[in-house]
């Protein structure tokens, strides 16, 4: 086996272990809860209020 062909045999081995770009959390979870937040309030106004409630405590 020459070098070069020791060289690019290296190379596509460690191919493998280069890790693929994985998508944020942001862009897996875009779209997803679609319809939640009411027309007419903005997100800010709606964790607000839901803050405000009771929503998720235990009793």
């Amino acid at each position: 086996m020459t070098t070069l062909q020791e060289a690019i045999k290296v190379i596509n081995q460690n191919r493998i272990f280069i890790p693929k770009k994985k998508k944020g959390l942001a862009q897996q979870l875009l779209g997803k809860f679609k319809g939640i937040i009411p027309e007419g309030k903005t997100s800010t106004e709606f964790i607000r209020k839901m803050r405000n409630s009771l929503y998720g405590k235990i009793k």
